[in-house]
């Protein structure tokens, strides 16, 4: 079985997150795994509690096939390092192939993650491309994505780690910050996110 684990703090998981990450899953024929960040060391904590968030993660995979949400990072007592999920990650699926979905823009900022040079020890990386945009890559991230990057998407699933393959996805132009922003000013932001998501930020008065 191929993994597709798509991470990030999901405060709140919108669209935005999902469309792409769908268009991968249906490439790939994997089973998507939406995980919400523990202590997200790189921004500020979230305005949704750990388990608001992977509530509205739960009612997001139910709007789409093959889809779950992974509670393990919020099961982890440490900040979320992506290299080390994936090696605990490889560990509890040892049989399985693991796909870590990623942002042209964040993949811009490689070299920058903690122990990134461990990044594709246990998994094989899928940077998501919206069409038309340009992200310019520094020289360290060229040189792995020269390095580790295969064109052909048979190719590319046959590998058991280590690999890249940039996929065109399609943008959504939507923002965590700008839902949060349109619900504090009684804005519509409700077509941003799936209708169960949006009737339980409702219920829960999120972001007010």
């Amino acid at each position: 079985m191929i993994r597709a684990i798509l991470g990030g703090t999901f405060d709140p998981i919108h669209w935005g997150h999902l469309r792409p990450a769908q268009q991968v899953q249906q490439l790939l024929q994997a089973q998507l795994h939406l995980m919400p960040s523990a202590q997200p060391p790189h921004r500020d904590y979230p305005g949704a509690t750990a388990t608001q968030r992977l509530t509205m993660a739960q009612l997001a995979a139910t709007a789409l096939d093959h889809c779950v949400a992974e509670d393990w990072e919020l099961n982890q007592a440490r900040p979320s390092y992506t290299a080390q999920t994936l090696a605990e990650l490889k560990q509890r699926w040892p049989q399985d192939a693991l796909v870590f979905l990623c942002g042209a823009d964040a993949f811009a900022s490689l070299h920058r993650w903690h122990q990134w040079q461990h990044l594709f020890d246990h998994a094989n990386w899928v940077v998501m491309q919206r069409p038309h945009s340009q992200v310019t890559f520094n020289a360290t991230v060229t040189k792995v994505l020269a390095e580790r990057q295969i064109t052909q998407l048979d190719q590319f699933i046959q590998q058991p780690q280590g690999a890249i393959y940039l996929a065109p996805t399609t943008a959504i132009d939507i923002s965590a910050t700008a839902i949060r922003t349109a619900i504090q000013q009684q804005q519509a932001w409700q077509h941003w996110v799936p209708a169960s998501v949006a009737d339980y930020i409702e219920q829960q008065q999120l972001y007010r």
